[in-house]
């Protein structure tokens, strides 16, 4: 090949996809890079310790498995960044009062640390749930997959008519601000608007809570739009009491929630007489279930091992294959019909009746 000749894409294409990221496999990776976005988020930038390059679709997320004061934690977290830049990953995370892994990444992780990760996971992302003119709507942390999504869209200069109203709580909590207002500046095609729920100096835009009046007054074309929505369970709560009042078509509806209700509406008592156990039949094991105790609670107890995100019936990472019996399973939405009727249901959420096989 002389100096002057040129590769095309497809040249790239093989050797790409031996470098791949494989999906919902486990590695290590490297934190390079830790940014400070706001005052109690930070951006983590990691590289694959095995050199190969991520593909993933945009609003997907990963489960990271971590070790903290020696015990064994996982966490989702939505990726940031693009696929359009399959050299580095990126998450960003908010500091929860409390919350275990969030503190422990803002205080403890740093360039040169190597966590390890599984994924891609979701089925919330843009490949699956292409249109032509989306709406993305987010509060607070739930930016992070919407981020994904903009970022994409705008590297590959995509001609979609593209509206993205993010909600906070006041001007120094919007996430990615300069970056969305720079994107909108460059990009006809993009119109940015922020919403603050306390009033905040030195900003222009709409100050209370998202309503339906508001959400009209701000995307007036709605009806046309398909909607791509993510933030925690009270902001999103509120949208789908808005788009239902409005009558949007559930086809031009898509949602990611962050951070499901606490805690679990199950009763604690069986709704049957009589024991109820769960007999792992690959394992051999079969454990008997205390009144109230999960599909998850059994497999710990019983020292085997289930993948767990969420654990609030969100994530569909615990999810597995009930060969018979009955459970009542109290999801937020992390089967699809579809799995349900294959026979899925998730261990987190899931309380056995009588007894019940896993294949496990």
């Amino acid at each position: 090949m002389n100096a002057h000749a040129t590769l095309s894409t497809t040249d790239f294409a093989p050797a790409m996809r031996q470098r791949q990221w494989a999906e919902s496999s486990r590695q290590f990776v490297r934190c390079r890079r830790v940014i400070d976005e706001t005052h109690d988020v930070k951006t983590f930038v990691f590289s694959a310790a095995s050199g190969h390059l991520f593909s993933f679709s945009a609003g997907q997320y990963l489960v990271l498995h971590l070790t903290i004061d020696g015990t064994r934690v996982t966490r989702s977290y939505s990726v940031s960044s693009p696929p359009t830049r399959p050299l580095d990953l990126q998450i960003t995370v908010k500091r929860v009062k409390g919350g275990l892994v969030s503190n422990w990444l803002h205080d403890n992780l740093r360039p040169g640390h190597d966590i390890e990760i599984e994924g891609p996971v979701g089925r919330f992302n843009f490949d699956d749930l292409p249109c032509e003119k989306p709406l993305f709507l987010s509060g607070g942390s739930g930016v992070t997959p919407i981020m994904s999504m903009l970022r994409a869209l705008t590297d590959r200069a995509s001609g979609q008519d593209i509206l993205f109203i993010h909600s906070a709580r006041t001007p120094a909590d919007i996430v990615f601000r300069s970056e969305l207002e720079a994107l909108a500046a460059r990009f006809a095609n993009v119109d940015v608007r922020f919403v603050c729920s306390q009033e905040g100096s030195a900003r222009q835009g709409p100050t209370g809570r998202i309503d339906r009046p508001m959400l009209l007054r701000l995307a007036p074309d709605l009806h046309q739009r398909t909607s791509y929505v993510c933030g925690p369970e009270p902001f999103m709560q509120t949208v789908r009491a808005c788009v239902a009042e409005i009558g949007i078509a559930p086809s031009q509806y898509h949602e990611e929630s962050f951070g499901g209700a606490v805690g679990n509406s199950m009763p604690l008592q069986s709704a049957v007489a009589g024991p109820t156990c769960v007999h792992f039949t690959r394992s051999g094991v079969e454990y008997l279930c205390a009144p109230g105790e999960t599909l998850l609670d059994a497999a710990r107890k019983s020292g085997l091992y289930i993948p767990t995100a969420c654990q609030q019936g969100i994530c569909g990472t615990c999810r597995m294959v009930k060969l018979s019996g009955d459970v009542v399973m109290d999801d937020l939405g992390g089967l699809s019909l579809e799995e349900k009727t294959a026979g899925f249901v998730l261990a987190c959420c899931s309380r056995p009746q009588g007894i019940v096989c896993l294949d496990l």
